[in-house]
């Protein structure tokens, strides 16, 4: 009995891999693909094990666990996964950051568990083979290899035009991995279209006299809570952060590219005035890829007019590559608040520093740095998760929604941004009554990884709109006028505009491309301007690197 059960279990694990070999096999190489990556997994056990039951069950247990661990994935940022995102989960600095998400851990120790356990069992049931079929075991990897460097040779161009989806989870990691030369983003369409239209639009003049402090703040995992939909009535408190007075000079809802998580990625575009996506497989590792290759950044913008840029942060230096990113960028100075008195060693991300902490020691740092202009860039990790979902249900809205772990996050998340909310109130009356002129805009870099799937919002993916409000006290910038939609790649030129200072081409192309499409980017419904401007950052300006190179 014992016998039937097992081969029943182990007939199941085949077939089960098989669906994941000939995942979205309807296109010809995502089957040549998988087949290719299967034939050299077998091989090696084969050659190590000399069993064919053996090699075949634990090259098919391999593919179930990637296609889990891609799941995995989508579930915290709705993204797939790529070859690049092992750079990140295998960069000892990073290991804080992944040790948060505990969930993930376990799931990842059962699944390596597993594995030991069916290579056991297919190890009980296997016979040796011959040594002859051993040494054929090359050739069958040598196809393998063969077949893989053919199909992404012919399909890669084809494959990149379906990111960031991409087809299938072994194709996506192969087709990435195979981009280890950099190369910027290409974009056909003339630049001459865009050309064309921003001649068009009317710019405000610069100016060299007002210099004014600029503090970003970038809001970890928050999004006005307004934009979720119930199936009951819900009184939701009505923030500051969120309100709109006579010192907002610009307020809307933000497109930003990441879910649940991937702060860098908020981070590198607002920083950058690039779209993330733009990079394809290369997406998330822009901070340890793309960074060497750029010619522009708001910090290199602003220093050309004189200014101080610092970093304040409550990460390690070292998490997720952003010191060496924000050196390539071109930072003056990386501060963390241990540096300024909070409790903690260097090394710590600081989970649980407060909002209130955070934004003190900005102040602090604007009262010791006074002979030039400041640009501070700093972080919030208060309202960063996970979050409890044993917490009351304070909004009574269980019964309400898909999950039933939401109602607990929910409340859960709704407690850290309340905490977080007289913070933001006192700096931005701070700011209102500072002599000095000052712009503050702050922002939420994704959406808290809450499992509410319902949204009252009028636009496309709602799961990747948060919001952004900039105040000041100035008594001479420029109007600042917004449309119903703002992406994240044009919240610094935003700030150079409203500042009047000078512009670089790429920053002036930044502004224009945003009055043109009325804040929108690739939500523009302009496809044809949309490359024609990338076109023109990327080809002419060649603001992420030269193909040349």
């Amino acid at each position: 009995m014992k016998k039937i059960l097992g081969c029943a279990y182990l007939a199941l694990i085949l077939i089960a891999s098989l669906f994941i070999v000939f995942e979205k096999a309807t296109f010809v190489y995502t089957a040549l693909l998988s087949v290719g990556a299967y034939f050299i997994l077998f091989s090696l056990c084969f050659l190590l094990s000399a069993r064919v039951l053996f090699s075949a069950i634990t090259t098919g247990t391999l593919f179930l666990i990637t296609k889990f661990i891609n799941q995995l994935k989508v579930h915290y940022y709705k993204e797939t996964l790529m070859f690049s995102d092992f750079d990140l989960a295998f960069d000892s600095s990073n290991l804080g950051t992944l040790g948060h998400y505990w969930e993930a851990g376990v799931a990842l120790i059962a699944m390596l568990i597993w594995l030991i356990i069916n290579m056991s069992i297919a190890w009980h049931f296997s016979k040796k083979s011959r040594p002859v079929l051993r040494v054929s075991s090359l050739l069958l990897m040598v196809i393998g290899f063969a077949t893989i460097h053919f199909t992404v040779e012919k399909w890669q161009a084809e494959w990149e035009g379906t990111l960031p989806g991409g087809r299938g989870t072994v194709t996506n990691l192969i087709m990435s991995g195979y981009q280890t030369a950099y190369h910027p983003p290409y974009f056909k369409e003339n630049a001459d279209y865009f050309l064309e239209q921003a001649n068009k639009t009317v710019l405000p003049e610069t100016q060299t006299d007002i210099k004014p402090d600029i503090i970003v703040l970038l809001q970890e995992s928050t999004v006005n809570p307004h934009i979720y939909q119930f199936d009951t009535d819900v009184a939701l408190p009505d923030l500051f952060m969120f309100q709109k007075d006579e010192n907002v000079s610009a307020q809307s809802p933000l497109r930003v590219q990441t879910f649940g998580g991937g702060t860098w990625l908020s981070e590198f575009s607002v920083l950058t005035g690039l779209n993330t996506d733009d990079f394809g497989a290369r997406k998330n590792s822009v901070f340890y890829f793309v960074v060497d290759n750029l010619n522009e950044s708001l910090f290199r913008q602003l220093k050309a007019e004189g200014y101080y840029t610092v970093l304040l942060t409550p990460f390690n230096r070292s998490a997720y590559h952003a010191g060496y990113a924000y050196e390539k960028m071109g930072i003056d100075e990386i501060i963390q608040p241990q540096e300024l008195g909070y409790p903690g060693i260097l090394e710590e991300n600081l989970w649980k520093i407060s909002t209130v902490d955070m934004l003190g020691y900005v102040e602090e740092v604007l009262k010791k740095r006074t002979d030039k202009p400041l640009f501070i860039f700093s972080l919030t990790m208060y309202e960063h998760g996970p979050y409890d979902e044993s917490h009351r249900d304070m909004y009574k809205i269980t019964g309400h929604t898909e999950s039933s772990n939401a109602p607990g996050k929910f409340s859960h998340y709704m407690e850290k941004i309340i905490t977080s909310d007289p913070a933001i109130k006192d700096f931005s009356n701070f700011v209102a009554q500072r002599e000095k002129p000052t712009m503050f805009l702050y922002f939420g870099d994704h959406q808290p990884n809450i499992e509410l799937k319902n949204y009252q919002s009028p636009f496309n993916n709602p799961a990747y709109i948060t919001q952004f409000t900039l105040r000041d006290n100035l008594s001479q910038g420029a109007p600042i006028t917004t449309g119903e939609l703002t992406d994240i790649s044009f919240l610094g030129g935003m700030i150079l505009e409203r500042a009047r200072l000078p512009l670089s081409p790429f920053y002036k192309a930044n502004i224009q491309m945003r009055h043109l499409c009325e804040g929108k980017l690739n939500d523009c419904e302009d496809e044809k301007l949309v490359n024609s401007y990338k076109n023109y950052i990327y080809d002419k300006l060649k603001v992420a690197g030269d193909t040349d190179k």
